[in-house]
């Protein structure tokens, strides 16, 4: 259990006014009661080495089953993405006023329709994610996953665009990914049965041009999930149904060839359900997200109603409850893996 404990953690509030089938638009409500003051780049987090830690326990980490890490490049806002009881995805943010770190709220371009996957180009300008919001007049939520946009205005963001030439299907398109100089990477289910591959496709002008399927050596199996470096040296996914077993992997460029992807550590994949892969912008660390439950120890006393009630509401409080968790670890294990290479 975290040494911080907040008596009314917005986490619950949040369950509660989802599980009265509130929107989840109209959570603004202010909730300023004990949250913690978090300072510094990391939200106050004591920063990890070779081991991977969760990321912020019971403040980002909590058992909600939160996804994603992602930091804004000058550090004053950080996203990540809840999945709330009725299976709706909705991205959170918190903001760095220079002296301290917001308590966490929905960002300003979601909660209507199911958001996930954040991530914020290099130059800050243009925050890209995922979404199901509807594409036409009939304002009904899509059945799959687009990828969408949105560019900073001030110190807001823009309405959002559905991305175009090609890089949207009638299938999944997940967790975009761009290099310094503006290529795109992303995952996406048009190939069909059941799978899933990694596309990439150049910067245009307004936009991209027409993707591309990376070669089997990087698409064997099912494999999603993908985070490019900022100068396309290496990138990491996810993979399932490989030989060497299911979780994050690993490649690096080679003269403009990926080498044959490495399986990450069993200290990342220990559950081999490892996925949501990213690097913080100053390049330090590496965020995943996991679902690692531990044992809890268990007494001889008799269940109660109360007892059941009580455990399934401090479920949604703190980490490793049997959601997902997001972990962080030092870069240097890239380093690692560069020299295995």
């Amino acid at each position: 259990m975290s040494k911080i404990c907040i008596k009314k953690n917005w986490i619950l509030i949040l369950i509660a006014i989802t599980l009265f089938g509130c929107n989840v638009n109209k959570i603004e409500k202010e909730v300023e009661e004990n949250f913690p003051v978090l300072t510094g780049k990391y939200l106050g987090q004591k920063e990890p080495g070779l081991e991977p830690e969760i990321f912020a326990p019971n403040i980002i980490s909590t058992g909600m089953a939160e996804i994603n890490a992602v930091f804004s490049p000058d550090f004053k806002e950080f996203y990540y993405s809840i999945r709330i009881p009725n299976g709706q995805l909705v991205i959170m943010v918190l903001t760095n006023d220079g002296a301290q770190w917001s308590e966490p709220k929905v960002a300003s371009f979601s909660g209507e329709y199911s958001d996930a996957d954040p991530f914020i180009s290099h130059d800050g300008n243009w925050l890209y994610f995922i979404s199901k919001r509807p594409v036409d007049s009939k304002n009904i939520a899509k059945s799959d996953w687009d990828i969408w946009r949105t560019h900073k205005d001030g110190d807001h963001w823009s309405e959002p665009e559905r991305l175009e030439n090609g890089i949207n299907s009638e299938a999944d398109e997940t967790y975009p990914s761009l290099t310094k100089n503006g290529k795109l990477y992303f995952s996406s289910g048009r190939i069909g049965k059941n799978n899933k591959d990694i596309f990439c496709a150049e910067k245009a002008e307004n936009g991209f041009h027409n993707p591309v399927r990376l070669n089997d050596t990087i698409n064997s199996h099912w494999e999603g999930d993908v985070f490019i470096s900022s100068e396309e040296d290496y990138m990491i996914f996810s993979s399932y149904g490989r030989e060497a077993g299911s979780g994050l992997y690993i490649t690096f460029n080679n003269d403009g060839s990926w080498n044959l992807p490495q399986r990450m550590s069993e200290e990342i994949n220990v559950t081999g359900r490892e996925f949501c892969p990213i690097v913080s912008p100053d390049g330090k660390y590496f965020f995943f997200t996991s679902n690692q439950p531990v044992e809890l120890n268990n007494d001889s006393e008799k269940l109660t109603y109360k007892k059941i009630k009580d455990d399934f509401i401090q479920s949604y409080n703190y980490p490793q409850r049997g959601k997902t968790d997001i972990y962080w670890v030092s870069i240097k294990i890239i380093d690692n893996y560069r020299k295995q290479q």
